[in-house]
């Protein structure tokens, strides 16, 4: 197979600094690449951004674990799925029967830790002084598709399928955002006040992402509709994620999380009870993330 001549492409050249390339055909891109310095500088750039990537895994403010309570919905919600079970009903789960075409096996995936050594990419190899690289490019030859290792196959396919895993997850916490406005909503239990989450004035992240999945709402809000309206109100046309009852200074409250303005950003909104169309009565707004 030829080897490639510069202009070589990014999709090669990562794939060399990730050592995704067959060895025998890295050894003839390396001498090319030494003497190619907008190739050098892209594989410095890719040095940085792996530094950078690390170093953002030290971060605790990056890197920190899911509130309790969202994990324990995330995981009933991955239980009701793996038995065939209603997802979103409050109702609990009944097993189906097991077939072996309807069986999903769901597994809890460790916290990332921070790197302990170097990264495992490929560093650039050295030039031998006693040696040095004075061989002619080969001629000109048309471009034959690059043999991957098998580990990046691999590490293709578990990422399709964790992403699998977010996608179902994330439409069963935004299916009630995209119900049809024709179809009404569905009539949920009165939440007692003792319900209320009672919101700090610091507006800790733990507890406004607690609201995430939930629709325990009393009162006016209780009505899918109007609770659209008092988002309207506000000046925002984002997919509803959740809100429940809350208490806020004091006060009774509604705390409602959207999408945020990009992704993956989510806002907090705080509003009183009597929110609704043409009403904001915004008390808080905060984006998250």
């Amino acid at each position: 197979m030829a080897t490639p001549r510069p202009p070589f492409s990014t999709d090669l050249l990562a794939d060399l600094h990730a050592d995704n390339v067959a060895p025998d055909l890295s050894d003839r891109l390396w001498p090319q690449i030494r003497r190619d310095p907008e190739a050098l500088r892209f594989l410095r750039s890719l040095d940085d951004v792996t530094t950078e990537l690390r170093n953002l895994g030290r971060e605790p403010t990056i890197l920190h674990p899911m509130p309790d309570q969202v994990t324990a919905r995330l995981d009933a919600l991955l239980d009701q799925l793996a038995t065939g079970g209603p997802a979103c009903s409050g109702e609990p789960a009944t097993p189906a029967p097991e077939s072996p075409e309807h069986v999903a096996t769901v597994h809890r995936l460790p916290l990332a830790r921070p790197a302990q050594g170097p990264p495992s990419t490929r560093p650039l190899p050295a030039l031998d002084a006693e040696h040095p690289d004075t061989e002619e490019l080969e001629p000109v030859e048309p471009a034959a598709p690059i043999p991957l290792r098998p580990g990046r196959r691999r590490w293709r396919w578990l990422a399709a399928a964790a992403a699998a895993v977010v996608v179902v997850a994330g439409s069963l916490i935004t299916v009630d955002a995209m119900r049809s406005p024709q179809s009404p909503p569905t009539a949920l239990p009165t939440p007692q006040s003792g319900d209320d989450v009672d919101i700090s004035d610091d507006l800790p992240v733990s507890q406004l992402l607690g609201a995430m999945g939930r629709r325990d709402l009393s009162g006016p809000l209780a009505d899918h509709a109007a609770l659209v309206g008092c988002v309207n109100a506000a000046g925002l046309d984002r997919s509803i994620l959740g809100a429940t009852n809350a208490t806020y200074h004091g006060k009774s409250a509604v705390l409602i999380l959207l999408t945020g303005p990009s992704s993956p950003k989510i806002t907090a909104l705080i509003v009183g009870r009597d929110c609704g169309p043409g009403n904001a009565h915004v008390l808080v707004q905060q984006d998250i993330g």
